[in-house]
């Protein structure tokens, strides 16, 4: 692709677009003195500018105010946008609402790749969309960028072009490297994902750019207030200062029923953990908590993944006409060695008996049966081969790596631990309860829908069993606000809370 097109092509982009309600900017700029800042002559960045709706809606204030234009300070409010559209209907409203050239103040241009420049204040709205979502040009494009903020956090997930980040992670830290003065202020609409979730996000965590440390100052959760209409990313206002290091814990403010409740917020577990939010009787609790020491070998683990052939490789009746065979919905013929009990909702309350099954083409080293040892069970080798091209074309950069290597019928997320003779599993999706059980190993867990421990005796699975059922683990679960999400309680919130030897 030659230089023009790509531009062309780049200025063409929406990535992210949530534009900020001006109620909401106006709500930023009482709550932060915004308005009086830059009346007292700071300087005003917006880096990811839209439509220019924060810059405008400093404007509408102070003519609520009863200022004229001419008396407020415009030439100090300076944007930039990536998308040719947004960038001149923002020139277009400054001009017809306000009689303003904004044409020197704001910019067109992609702000990873825009000179940079110091300003006093950055209040701005990044754009909102996971790293692995972006077209596959920009996301190729801007790989470099995540390492050189020191972003990549798992690097190899990110070089393949999957990794779970945020693209407002790189937004923000390029920001307040590169465009905020020293001890600075940035005022950002931004997903909470960067505070509060595991994983991808750690690295931003460390709260430091290339050249300076920020701090978060305060943070404003929106909870379940519609601000940005269909969003169901949990979204919040969250204060930085640059040339600042990070100190905890911070105010952090809960809306709810049109009220602000004020807690507190924390890393617990490590400096670079995800926060938790608590009041100051919880912060007693949780602060005398002390990890719980487990072996490797019983690391908590994530369900098995049938990577979307779950109609495959699931089944909700299974009889056993005799003791090497089963006969799946009425239907199908499969050896019983590689049929195993799944775990429902129902198996965690009071139904103990299967409501499920699951095909699990492996041994009981973890290992999918090879092609060659498929031949040795003719009912496996005939249904597999009658799947083989929906298998083949599942989508997904780890299990296209077992089909390329010809075992199509491969799963993620299995290996020796799942044949483990006990397993303490737990419900990690949805819930708000943390309630860890002990089956014995002929149970899978189902994807992301529950996580486990492989335990190798009775003994050490009611050790570690009697260790998580410390009360204070689901009130450390609890302060992550996560209770109802698909981020309840997984390995990795799990994995923090834990000591390996």
């Amino acid at each position: 692709m030659g230089t023009e097109n790509r531009i062309a092509t780049e200025a063409d982009l929406r990535i992210g677009d949530v534009f900020t309600p001006i109620p909401w900017a106006w709500f930023a700029i009482e709550r932060f003195n915004i308005f009086q800042q830059w009346m007292d002559g700071a300087t005003i960045f917006d880096p990811t500018m839209g439509q220019a709706n924060l810059l405008d809606a400093l404007i509408r204030y102070g003519i609520d105010k009863g200022l004229q234009t001419q008396e407020m300070p415009i030439q100090k409010l300076f944007g930039n946008e990536l998308n040719k559209k947004h960038y001149t209907l923002a020139l277009k409203r400054f001009s017809q609402h306000f009689g303003m050239d904004m044409s020197q103040n704001f910019s067109n241009l992609d702000i990873l790749e825009l000179p940079p420049k110091p300003y006093d204040i950055i209040f701005g709205n990044p754009p909102w969309q996971n790293f692995n979502d972006l077209p596959a040009s920009y996301k190729e494009k801007i790989k470099p960028y995540f390492e050189k903020y020191n972003l990549t956090g798992n690097k190899k997930n990110l070089l393949l072009g999957h990794s779970r980040i945020d693209l407002a992670a790189l937004i923000v830290k390029a920001a307040i490297q590169n465009f905020l003065s020293p001890r600075g202020d940035a005022y950002l609409f931004m997903p909470l994902s960067l505070l509060l979730n595991d994983g991808a996000h750690e690295s931003f965590r460390s709260y430091t750019t290339n050249t300076a440390a920020f701090a978060p100052i305060e943070v404003f959760d929106f909870n379940k207030e519609d601000v940005f209409k269909k969003i169901s990313t949990r979204y919040g206002l969250i204060h930085f200062r640059k040339g600042q290091k990070a100190e905890f814990p911070i105010n952090y403010k809960i809306l709810n029923n049109n009220k602000w409740e004020l807690f507190e917020a924390a890393p617990i577990t490590s400096p670079s953990a995800p926060l938790s939010i608590f009041n100051q009787t919880q912060s007693k609790e949780i602060n005398k908590f002390s990890k719980i020491a487990l072996n490797k070998k019983n690391s908590p683990r994530q369900g098995l993944n049938t990577c979307g052939a779950n109609d495959i490789f699931f089944f909700k009746e299974c009889q056993q006409p005799d003791n090497k065979t089963c006969l799946l919905n009425k239907k199908v013929r499969l050896p019983s060695e590689f049929i195993y009990p799944l775990l429902t909702a129902s198996n965690f309350r009071e139904e103990k008996a299967p409501k499920a099954w699951v095909l699990l083409p492996y041994t009981s080293d973890g290992r999918p049966v090879s092609k060659k040892e498929i031949h040795q069970w003719p009912e496996l080798h005939h249904y597999l081969n009658r799947m083989a091209n929906r298998l083949r074309i599942r989508k997904g950069t780890l299990i296209n790596s077992w089909i390329s290597k010809g075992i199509w019928w491969a799963m993620l997320g299995v290996g020796p631990y799942n044949f483990a003779p006990y397993k303490i599993v737990w419900e990690a999706y949805g819930r708000k309860r943390f309630s860890p059980q002990i089956f014995d190993g002929n149970w899978q867990a189902n994807q992301a829908l529950q996580a486990f421990i492989p335990c190798y005796s009775k003994k050490e699975a009611k050790t570690i069993l009697k260790k998580l059922q410390n009360p204070i683990i689901e009130k450390i679960l609890l302060s992550y606000k996560m209770e109802g999400t698909m981020n309840w309680a997984q390995p990795g919130k799990i994995k923090k809370l834990i000591d390996f030897f």
